[in-house]
C-alpha cells in the first residue's frame, strides 16, 4: 500500500468520512531541495466529515495530525482542507 492509500485508510478508519481526496502534489515541487523518506513528498488532503462539527480549525488539524502521526514523518509537507458537509457545500 502506498502512502496516499495508507492516509486514506487511516482517516476512514478513525472518523466518519463523507468525502476524502488525497492528492499527491509531489510533481509540482520537482527540483525543490528537501528531504523526504517517501517518493511522495507533498500531499493535499481534503476531508469532509461531520465529526468536525463544533471543532475549531486547530482542533481539526490536531485530530488529523494525531491520526497520521507516522505518515507525516515520511513526507515533507501536507496541506489540510477539513470541512463539515455544510462547509464543503458552501466552499465548493
Amino acid at each position: 500500500m502506498n502512502i496516499t492509500q495508507e492516509i486514506e485508510k487511516k482517516i476512514n478508519d478513525a472518523i466518519n468520512v463523507h468525502h476524502i481526496s488525497v492528492i499527491d502534489e509531489s510533481g509540482d515541487h520537482a527540483g525543490h531541495h528537501f528531504v523526504s523518506q517517501s517518493a511522495t513528498s507533498h500531499i493535499k488532503l481534503i476531508v469532509v466529515s461531520d465529526d468536525f462539527s463544533n471543532m475549531t480549525s486547530l482542533a481539526r488539524h490536531k485530530l488529523i495530525y494525531k491520526i497520521l502521526e507516522e505518515e507525516i514523518k515520511l513526507i515533507h509537507a501536507i496541506s489540510l482542507n477539513l470541512y463539515t458537509q455544510d462547509e464543503y457545500r458552501l466552499n465548493k
